[in-house]
């Protein structure tokens, strides 16, 4: 076989190998979290659970099952801002989900990918508006408004990504911490 024709079948295996890869690794949120769960089966999804435990008055409820929370009283720690109202709030993923995927979750299996979108020591409830600007952005493209809690904030995402084995590059690893530093 000639050089020309070995290095036309290892171009060929690269490109495949590339492409493959990428298709094996498409991100597809449902396999991450399809619905929130109700594990405890009280009719109360983990959306619902965490209204009930961060809310800083006692919460009312939509019907008299007391399974979906209307009111309450919560503090979103990216903007220090306080809310009423339960569907003005998100729970966000403080490592999110498409940012986890492409740092090592993609080939976590299904119940892995659902035990992390699920952890508690990985979601808070914020403003929803201020939710979706964030997106899946790690620390390094986005930071919290509101300046008291951005040191929390960095400190908490690094644990997640320790927890849970996710991969920093080298650029990122310098920003957080420069970010840790700065303060």
């Amino acid at each position: 076989m000639s050089v020309r024709s070995v290095s036309k079948l290892f171009s060929i295996a690269v490109v495949f190998s590339f492409s493959f890869s990428a298709f094996a690794a498409s991100y597809d949120r449902a396999e991450w979290l399809p619905k929130w769960s109700d594990s405890d089966r009280d009719c109360q999804d983990t959306r619902h659970e965490l209204l009930i435990r961060y809310s800083l008055s006692p919460v009312t409820y939509t019907r008299t099952n007391h399974c979906k929370v209307d009111t309450g009283l919560w503090l979103d720690p990216y903007t220090g801002g306080f809310f009423v109202k339960a569907s003005d709030l998100d729970v966000e993923h403080i490592v999110p989900l498409k940012w986890a995927h492409d740092h090592g979750g993609a080939d976590w299996t299904r119940k892995r990918k659902q035990r992390f979108a699920e952890d508690i020591e990985n979601l808070w409830l914020v403003d929803d508006g201020r939710n979706q600007s964030k997106g899946h952005k790690g620390p390094d493209k986005w930071m919290p408004p509101y300046g008291p809690v951005k040191q929390v904030y960095l400190k908490r995402f690094l644990a997640i990504v320790d927890k849970y084995g996710l991969q920093l590059s080298a650029g990122e690893r310098r920003k957080y911490q420069s970010l840790m530093t700065d303060g």
